[in-house]
Formats: C-alpha cells, structure tokens, sequence
C-alpha cells in the first residue's frame, strides 16, 4: 500500500519535472510566423501551403456566412477564381495570449486585391484560436472575421 501511495505522488513529479517548460515568447513568435507564412501563401496564391496553418478539423466564420467545417471545405472557401489577385495581406494582432498547446490571437487585417480588373482595398478584425499539434507546428483551428467600414 506505501509502496502505490508513494509512486503516486512521485510519479505524477517526475513527469513535471521532465516536461519542458514553454516559453511564451517563443510561442508567440512562433505563431506570428505561422500568421505571416499563412498571408504569404494567400498573396502568392499558393493554396496548398495556405491550408497547412489550419488544423484538419478548422471552422471558419467570415461575415454573415454560415460557418465552414473541416479543411476539405476550407479549402474550396479560399480557392480564388482566376480573376482575382491577392496583392496584399497583412494580420496585425491586439492580443495574442498563449496557454499551453492553445492561443487566443485578435486584432485586425488589411489588405488589396485585384478583382475582375478593379483594385480592392479591404480591412477587418479577426478573432483566431491556435492550436500546437503533435508535429510541434501552430494551426489555426478557428479562423473568425468581419470586414470593417474603410
């Protein structure tokens, strides 16, 4: 019976003692470079990198629309018609708060696109839960957002 109550309250602080600790900082970097390398692949209309900073299971909720579920779905969202140019994309946060494998990141986006011809400025917030995965990497998995009024 001593020998069961002593491995469990020893086990359980070896294990914390041998888990590394994060740095949020880092953590925070790491995510703003997900953020950035997502608006890239956006600009460069590279669909297949945009898609690897979503989790498999992402929602997404943009405006008015219902929202759509699973990457499979996400992805016929983001494929753009050969008509339009993503010239510009940029996300800048308010606040990005990191709790273990989970971020909360808001704040707001801008960018320019040529559609049909006309060029289109657009600027909004966005509210987006990050998740780190097993693979080390940040996804978004929940992407939120709403235009605003230029």
């Amino acid at each position: 019976m001593k020998r069961i109550l002593l491995s469990a309250l020893i086990i359980p602080f070896l294990y914390s003692c041998g888990t590394p600790s994060t740095d949020p900082e880092a953590e925070k970097a790491a995510i703003a470079v997900a953020s950035k390398a997502f608006s890239q692949a956006y600009m460069d209309g590279n669909l297949e990198e945009q898609m690897s900073y979503y989790t498999d299971d992402i929602v997404i909720m943009s405006g008015s629309r219902e929202m759509i579920r699973g990457k499979e779905e996400v992805t016929n969202y983001w494929r753009l018609p050969a008509s339009v140019k993503v010239l510009e994309h940029a996300s800048t946060p308010v606040e990005l708060e990191v709790s273990g494998d989970m971020a909360k990141d808001f704040g707001y986006y801008e960018g320019k696109s040529v559609r049909n011809g006309d060029t289109i400025t657009f600027r909004g917030q966005y509210l987006i839960t990050w998740r780190k995965e097993a693979d080390g990497q940040w996804r978004m998995s929940a992407d939120m957002w709403s235009a605003l009024n230029n």
